[in-house]
């Protein structure tokens, strides 16, 4: 009687268990939430268990989920992630850009993985992460999260306690701010073609590097002051029509190269023309965002930057150029060239119209 009492007991106890194994099973997930941060971009790397996706999107009904199932019902899985997942910087939400999603394995377990893009107006210095996806479903859900900005590395675990979470990233010291935007007003001026045929365009006509001071010295007094407003706020522009105007000084200069000889009143024009390139300027520098609390310092050594690389660029340029002058086929070859650097930005100009 006591054998067949205490079988009973292990029976019970076995199937308790084998509820309870099974009851876990269905209301318990883990996730990963991996954050890479960098200047005014947040990068955001998402997996959730196929479990928690699998009631909601499993269109075929074999209880599993397949590339192609997951990428077909991207209009249904991103009003999901929008309602469910937030970042805010400054209190003000910043709009969410699905990069890719596709099936993953992470250690043993089948997982959904989304590519995720957040993008602020400024160097991202703090941010709040508002994470209620999967609750609903299964209230044991939890998130691993990891944030990286630079060398910095920060851990958390997101559950249905924890939803919202505020992150301080670390601020980089004044002399790597200001470094890094120097380097990136050299960048900008020796990668911006636009922005070195006008120079080009601007020189080609000077017969004494005096004159040719005197024009990049308006140009740089001239852009500074638009970067300035520009990229402050204090002032704003369209992009694209920036970018237009920007290409329709080159016309305007190339033409008059064909038909002036002396550089005289070249600099006023060089001027006029600097406040919109100040303006193309700052648009580039937008895209990377600038420090809250250096934004002085960042734009002055990014100008700094700007002007170093236009020094670079005359140092090689006006030598050669001052030296072929002597040469009576000069004009012919200025006017030629001229005439290229104008075909080529009225190709810009239609083109940035569009």
């Amino acid at each position: 009687m006591k054998l067949r009492s205490s079988l009973l007991s292990l029976i019970i106890i076995f199937l308790c268990l084998g509820f309870a194994t099974t009851a876990l099973a269905h209301t318990t997930s883990t996730g990963l939430s991996s954050l890479n941060v960098e200047g005014n971009e947040i990068l955001y790397a998402l997996y959730l268990d196929q479990s928690d996706l699998i009631p909601k999107f499993d269109s075929n009904g074999d209880n599993k989920l397949e590339n192609e199932e997951v990428i077909s019902q991207k209009e249904s899985l991103e009003p999901y992630l929008q309602k469910g997942l937030h970042i805010d910087v400054d209190s003000k939400p910043l709009k969410m850009e699905i990069l890719s999603m596709r099936v993953a394995q992470r250690d043993t377990t089948n997982t959904v993985l989304f590519q995720l893009r957040f993008t602020a107006d400024e160097v991202i210095e703090q941010f709040n992460l508002h994470y209620n996806l999967v609750f609903d479903d299964a209230p044991a859900h939890t998130s691993t999260l990891i944030v990286r900005s630079g060398e910095n590395l920060q851990n958390d675990v997101i559950d249905s306690a924890n939803r919202d979470i505020l992150i301080n990233l670390p601020q980089p010291k004044i002399g790597a701010v200001l470094w890094k935007y120097f380097k990136l007003g050299i960048e900008h001026i020796l990668t911006g073609y636009d922005h070195l045929i006008f120079l080009l365009s601007l020189v080609l006509i000077a017969s004494r590097f005096k004159e040719a001071l005197k024009i990049v010295t308006a140009f740089t007094i001239a852009h500074s002051l638009t970067l300035f407003l520009v990229a402050s706020g204090r002032v704003h522009v369209i992009p694209s029509w920036v970018e237009a105007l920007i290409a329709a000084t080159i016309c305007y200069v190339a033409v008059e190269n064909m038909f002036v000889q002396k550089a005289k009143w070249r600099w006023a024009l060089t001027a006029i023309f600097g406040l919109i390139h100040g303006m193309g300027f700052a648009g580039a520098l937008a895209e990377t965002g600038l420090p809250k609390g250096n934004l002085i310092g960042a734009l002055l050594t990014f100008n700094l930057g700007v002007e170093t690389g236009q020094i670079m660029i005359l140092c090689l340029l006006l030598p050669l150029l001052i030296w072929l002058r002597k040469f009576p086929w000069y004009r012919k070859m200025m006017i030629s060239t001229s005439c290229l650097i104008f075909v080529l930005a009225l190709y810009w100009l239609i083109q940035r119209l569009h």
